[in-house]
């Protein structure tokens, strides 16, 4: 009885030591865990509709609420029988709010020693703002409350000064002829949607429906699908929707047909048109446009992913267009004779990236004789990738063959943090006859999400996503905006044959009126360019009798670059690093441009020739707006030499850095390494025609260039050469 009277006693003590505040310290407490609760919820929905959601987050605080009251009183009867003289309600609440923080957060793989920060500090602020509460509404003192809104005035504009985005591009290059890619054309179309017309959420697929297509069955292959699954969207792997929204342009056709495929997301906050502002364009440009519902494949917090994840997107467009070659033969159906499948292109965001190249090489990952078969009708054209992912599947990669590609990566992209895509852009045949062409660009304030308008600004799911900085990332209407610049001139290059905007993927500055104020860095290769040199592992790859000479470098070894992630870049480089006015020369044996067919004579036939450099700038991981001052010089045989800036060509791009979470503090322990490198080194071609060195010198004869030296001037830098080369202008 003694013992049951201590205890009793002890407990009623419990709060004695609070005071008359605790209350308002426990009830803000309270108030944060729940909206962390609420946070959760959100981030990881268990349902697509309003009812889901909203039972998911009443859940989620109903549990809160109980583990709160049992954490904060148990601590606090601790505290009590050890006599520990502190507020013991306010300590328990306390520590509930760092556990709950920090836990919530580790689920995410967001670093113990970062969540645990963020765990501590979002308390802290807590009890911060019960205090200025306290103060505001208790107290009578005016020179405290002034002091308080002052400084919460001044964390505001520095907020908004630091969040200020000041990267632009200038160019006094004349922006292209031809109009703004981005703008509607002149075709009126009509949307609408193919599908089972079974599905329970979207109404565009179900009872919306306007085309019924007959399900697919990917069960030889995908044997990982839950019952979870299974539930949620009423079918299994054997019998897959083909799903699809269709901007079909008016006339008699046929057209080129451009299928879009999404990314991997939340699979119950959908995806599928978010992509809609590029269908609506591309369809009033005259290309028939179909996004390709993937959501029934994504990831859930409740059932997981499907395994083959990769192979079973791939596999899912190659099931639409043969769907789309059956209802083109079929009278009477929307798309009777209205596409012609000699002229497809695939776009792809984020693994959606990924999938479209291996349907581009399907031969490589599939073995069905009836797909197989019907793809021999089609030609896929071109490739763009957005931010794509690039995993081996079965020890291979994609190997697009005569395929134009497009890049585009954003450096602010805190999903796939890496420029994944570069390696597809090596991994590619390009016959010199062809007229294909690879390009990529990346773009320094895009970030992964804002490709797709449904996605939001964050590039994780919450809460995890609350900790990626957005300061630098641009508005989503801006990225989209180029997004659609670069892909509707992309395909009206490559499949409408329209050549003149193939200069903005040689020069990003030619479109500059079209694009936001950003930095953008740009690679080019026609299948026409022709290496001189290349760097593979400790040694020069020269073309027979070329040779290298390097003079006064403080550094330079050929490398294999590495990536964010730490991993080798696809293709070595040569790095260079001065400190004093040094140069690089490679010299050509007498007979070189007439047994390569370069010169003047070819410059007749009315194509320009033109040196084309590969280089990345590295000397921005100190001083980020630090640019190599670099002059190209030309030689003949003759002993004339015509030395030109390279900036009269194309500026030299800077480091571009990421700050992934705000003010770069926690960058190291965030995710526990992903974002520990803010920059990595991205590479420029500069395209320089000769006919300016003829124009600097009458006399000057390109058929007779025996010597190409680059001169770095200046105070000290570095930078990776990856090639030197030519090409013609198509």
């Amino acid at each position: 009885m003694k013992l049951v009277r201590w205890i009793w006693t002890r407990l009623l003590t419990i709060h004695e030591r609070d005071g008359n505040y605790g209350k308002w310290f426990m009830i803000g407490f309270l108030i944060v865990t729940m909206t962390a609760s609420v946070i959760q919820a959100v981030g990881h929905p268990t349902g697509a509709t309003l009812h889901a959601h909203l039972t998911n987050i009443a859940r989620e605080v109903s549990t809160n609420g109980m583990y709160f009251v049992i954490w904060t009183t148990g601590v606090g009867a601790l505290l009590s029988f050890l006599y520990i003289p502190l507020p013991r309600l306010f300590v328990g609440s306390f520590s509930y709010t760092i556990y709950l923080s920090a836990t919530l957060l580790i689920e995410e793989e967001s670093g113990t020693l970062f969540s645990y920060i963020v765990g501590v500090g979002y308390s802290i602020v807590t009890i911060v703002v019960v205090l200025c509460f306290i103060v505001l509404f208790r107290k009578k003192n005016r020179s405290v409350k002034i002091s308080i809104l002052t400084g919460i005035l001044f964390l505001t504009s520095m907020y908004v000064v630091l969040s200020d985005n000041d990267n632009e591009t200038t160019s006094d290059l004349e922006s292209i002829s031809e109009e703004n890619p981005a703008q509607k054309g002149d075709f009126p179309y009509t949307f609408f949607s193919y599908g089972s017309g079974e599905d329970k959420y979207r109404e565009a697929f179900g009872e919306g429906v306007d085309i019924v297509t007959p399900a697919v069955d990917a069960s030889s292959f995908i044997t990982k699908w839950s019952e979870e699954r299974t539930a949620f969207w009423g079918f299994d792997q054997s019998q897959l929707p083909v799903n699809g929204r269709v901007w079909l342009p008016e006339g008699e056709g046929p057209f080129p047909v451009i299928l879009i495929v999404q990314g991997n997301h939340t699979m119950e906050y959908f995806s599928a048109s978010g992509y809609d502002y590029l269908g609506e364009l591309l369809a009033s440009r005259g290309f028939v446009t179909i996004t390709v519902d993937q959501d029934f494949i994504n990831y859930s917090n409740t059932s997981g992913i499907p395994d083959r994840n990769y192979e079973l997107r791939a596999w899912v467009i190659l099931q639409h267009v043969a769907q789309l070659q059956t209802m083109n033969q079929t009278p009477g159906n929307a798309f009777y004779q209205k596409i012609d499948f000699d002229q497809v292109g695939l776009v792809g965001h984020s693994r959606g990236g990924q999938a479209a190249q291996m349907a581009a090489d399907y031969e490589s990952f599939f073995d069905d004789e009836r797909l197989l078969e019907s793809m021999d009708q089609v030609k896929i054209q071109g490739v763009v990738a957005l931010a794509p992912t690039d995993k081996r599947i079965d020890g291979k990669r994609p190997m697009l063959d005569n395929t134009s590609y497009l890049l585009m990566q954003g450096a602010r992209d805190g999903d796939v943090t890496i420029f994944r895509g570069e390696r597809q852009y090596y991994q590619m045949n390009l016959d010199e006859n062809e007229q294909a062409f690879r390009s990529s660009l990346y773009i320094a304030d895009a970030n992964h999400s804002q490709f797709n308008t449904n996605w939001g600004r964050m590039d994780s799911s919450l809460p995890r996503g609350l900790f990626l900085s957005r300061m630098q990332t641009m508005e989503p209407n801006d990225q989209q905006q180029i997004a659609k610049v670069y892909i509707s001139a992309f395909f009206e290059s490559v499949l409408h044959g329209d050549a003149s905007f193939e200069k903005l993927f040689r020069d990003y500055r030619y479109g500059e009126s079209w694009l936001p104020n950003t930095t953008f860095v740009n690679k080019y290769h026609h299948a026409n360019y022709q290496s001189i040199i290349e760097f593979k592992r400790n040694k020069v790859e020269a073309s027979d009798g070329v040779i290298t000479v390097a003079e006064g470098f403080d550094e330079m070894d050929v490398i294999t670059p590495e990536d964010r992630g730490g991993n080798d870049r696809p293709v070595d480089a040569v790095r260079l690093e001065w400190k004093d006015d040094v140069s690089y020369t490679v010299h050509l044996p007498d007979d070189y441009m007439k047994r390569i067919g370069w010169g003047s004579e070819a410059g007749k036939n009315g194509s320009r020739e033109r040196l084309i450099f590969t280089m990345a700038n590295i000397v921005g991981e100190v001083e980020q707006e630090k640019r190599p001052e670099i002059e190209v010089e030309l030689k003949t045989t003759d002993g004339d030499a015509v030395q030109l800036p390279l900036d009269d060509f194309m500026p030299f791009p800077p480091v571009i850095t990421t700050d992934y979470t705000p003010f770069g503090l926690f960058d190291d322990i965030f995710r526990e390494g992903k974002y520990e490198t803010s920059w990595e080194p991205v590479f420029q071609t500069f395209e320089v025609p000769l006919e300016s060195f003829e124009q600097q010198n009458a006399t000057f004869n390109t058929d007779n260039i025996d010597e190409i030296r680059l001169h770095f001037r200046g105070d000290a830098g570095g930078i990776l050469l990856e090639s030197v080369g030519w090409g013609q202008t198509p």
